[in-house]
């Protein structure tokens, strides 16, 4: 399945600097997938995306960025999946992908919810009905969930660390 993926949450991509940041976490971490929230962009062109990829060997699905906040991108590499469709909701961009040599149903889920609570239902709801609809394969969903279980709340993975920015990245790694 994927061997490493990364969750990015940018808060805003527009800089060279972060968009450097982001295709030396690619490269150092040896990602197949990257999941960013906060983009701030409207648009999501190939050179966007073959810039952070740091290579022309991804494909990729995004919700712009409505006013000053959101802007999802999920990109990941070709050459060990086959996307077979994404969908994209209110908080959500989601891509159904065979990964791998076993060319295993993956649906890779990249978040941004909002704080309020309608929103974060209407986000949850949406996401249950999915997962009811397409159950056939191995569901992650990744991303801000804008969320607090409690004071211990902490993400597990294998690796987690925070940039000079203060940005969260957190690599997690999937065994086949």
């Amino acid at each position: 399945m994927i061997n490493d993926s990364a969750f990015y949450y940018v808060r805003g991509l527009g800089g060279r600097v972060k968009r450097k940041v982001v295709k030396d976490l690619v490269f150092d971490q040896r990602v197949d997938f990257l999941a960013i929230q906060e983009s701030k962009l409207e648009v999501v062109t190939k050179s966007v995306c073959r810039g952070l990829w740091g290579s022309d060997d991804c494909d990729w699905a995004f919700l712009p960025t409505i006013g000053n906040s959101g802007g999802i991108i999920s990109i990941w590499r070709k050459s060990v999946s086959n996307l077979l469709f994404s969908f994209v909701g209110e908080g959500f961009v989601g891509v159904c992908l065979e990964w791998g040599r076993n060319k295993k149903r993956c649906f890779v889920v990249n978040i941004y919810s909002k704080c309020d609570l309608p929103a974060r239902q209407r986000l949850w709801a949406n996401l249950v009905s999915l997962r009811h609809a397409f159950d056939d394969g191995v569901w992650c969903m990744v991303g801000d969930f804008n969320a607090v279980m409690g004071s211990t709340h902490e993400i597990s993975s294998n690796r987690s660390f925070t940039t000079k920015s203060s940005y969260t990245v957190t690599v997690f790694k999937y065994e086949d």
